[in-house]
């Protein structure tokens, strides 16, 4: 079928179908065929009236719309398949010249990203050295004893690290406001859970107090208080003071960690995990680091149409979560200062560049053949099986719409291992040990070259490449 195709930018395409005439009859045939038998005529059965007297009952234009949805999917599908277009989404489609003898469709169309890979081996990256200091292994165990410390109400006036029992209520310029009143809150003091000068306020009172405590909110903050004075008058029930236990073997045993009954193995047990944390966090930034600079030396191409459907997508998804921790859409920008069109480019760029990240290394999976078959994804779930003491079924009806994503994971997995085994510490390992074959491998005795007779030099016809605008039989 005669066709060109117009490259528009933007990973967008016009391709414009000239259909084959014989193509085009026979679908409006078909069409007023199709139309003449449904017609009624007194008399006469379901389509057996003379055509004559049949075509005064039919609508030429519903006729046209038949025949072009006959013609358009196989015209469509033929270029796609024989240019190796794959399209985006559905294309939109202009019919720029139409008579009972021609028919010239124009398709505009989104294509699918396109990647060049860069080099994506030989990178040289350094995995960061991680160490737990005596002082950190400390500051774990006074938090894990802070956690499990106890409330004991006491009668004397509160002081930073207590916890304040109270019922308050705010207001601005004489007028309660929304959110600040609450009854029988326990604060405590220091933890900077509340606005700036309000903690601070309640250091010295008792139980049995009224206070009034004046702040000022922050600029940075909803746009109904931002800046605004505000006094909250305060009851305070009870005054609490956290009583953490001392680093003893029976504090410890309280812990109730397996495994570890003395100071000794506590100290082992937070050495042990702060070091296993640092060296998870060291391995994400440095495998991390490998695909930005794998990225960074690729080239990719998506349509702005992709990138801003994933951002519509992310936008929906985040004000979700804003409403569900009790904010509005608005109250978020405000608290976070920006303004939605900021919040939007964020967003923007930071969909870019996990589409790119994604294209880029599903383009390294495609070249080096990493998949998962239904062979190596059976051997994987009969490990879970045999994990969890569950049969195969069963863990196939537990995953359910998730086996498609855990098959995903598995296929990350391999580019991953694939990525960190060619890349950062072990690239020049396998330069090294090219180098060393190179060296090993005696060079080839080569024959001295045989003299040639002189010959005639005849011009070559050039030929030119077809240009993507030129019609294709």
């Amino acid at each position: 079928m005669k066709h060109t195709i117009k490259e528009l930018g933007d990973c967008r395409i016009e391709i414009t179908v000239d259909v084959d005439p014989t193509v085009w009859e026979a679908a409006q045939q078909k069409a007023l065929n199709k139309a003449l038998s449904t017609v009624s005529i007194k008399g006469f059965r379901p389509g057996k009236a003379p055509k004559a007297m049949a075509m005064a009952h039919v609508d030429p234009s519903r006729v046209m719309n038949a025949a072009l949805d006959e013609v358009l999917t196989p015209a469509y599908a033929s270029v796609l398949n024989e240019e190796h277009i794959q399209p985006f989404n559905r294309p939109s489609v202009n019919v720029s010249k139409v008579t009972d003898k021609e028919l010239t469709l124009v398709f505009t169309v989104t294509t699918m990203p396109k990647v060049t890979l860069g080099a994506y081996t030989g990178i040289e990256e350094k995995r960061a050295v991680v160490s737990v200091s005596e002082e950190e292994i400390a500051d774990s165990i006074s938090q894990r004893l802070a956690a499990a410390a106890e409330l004991s109400v006491v009668e004397r006036e509160a002081k930073e690290g207590d916890t304040v029992v109270l019922d308050f209520k705010g207001f601005v310029n004489g007028e309660a406001f929304d959110g600040g009143e609450a009854e029988n809150y326990s604060l405590e003091l220091g933890s900077h859970s509340f606005v700036p000068g309000f903690e601070e306020a309640l250091v010295g009172v008792k139980a049995g107090d009224e206070k009034e405590v004046n702040i000022t909110f922050p600029q940075q903050y909803v746009a109904e208080l931002a800046g605004k004075e505000a006094v909250f008058h305060c009851h305070i029930h009870e005054v609490k003071e956290k009583s953490v236990p001392a680093l003893t073997e029976e504090a410890v045993a309280d812990l109730g960690i397996e495994g570890v009954k003395t100071v000794e193995e506590l100290k082992d047990h937070e050495k042990k995990a702060l070091l296993e944390k640092k060296t998870n966090s060291a391995n994400a930034a440095y495998y991390d680091s490998i695909v930005s600079k794998i990225v960074a030396a690729s080239h990719v191409e998506i349509a702005s149409e992709i990138i801003e459907s994933d951002v519509a997508a992310r936008e929906e998804q985040t004000k979700k979560q804003i409403e569900s921790n009790g904010l509005t859409f608005k109250q978020y920008l405000e608290i976070t200062g920006q303004t939605e069109e900021q919040m939007k480019e964020n967003l923007r760029k930071g969909s870019e560049q996990n589409l790119k990240t994604f294209l880029v290394l599903q383009a390294i999976a495609s070249k080096e053949h990493m998949v998962v078959d239904d062979a190596e994804l059976n051997v994987e779930l009969s490990k879970m099986a045999e994990q969890y003491k569950m049969k195969v079924e069963d863990i196939r009806k537990a995953l359910g719409n998730s086996l498609e994503t855990f098959r995903e994971n598995l296929q990350n997995r391999k580019i991953q291992e694939f990525l960190l085994a060619n890349n950062g510490e072990n690239a020049k390992k396998e330069a090294a040990v090219v180098a060393e074959k190179a060296e090993e491998e005696p060079e080839e005795e080569k024959p001295a070259p045989k003299k040639s007779a002189a010959k005639k030099t005849t011009a070559k016809k050039s030929t030119t490449k077809k240009s993507a605008d030129t019609k294709a039989e």
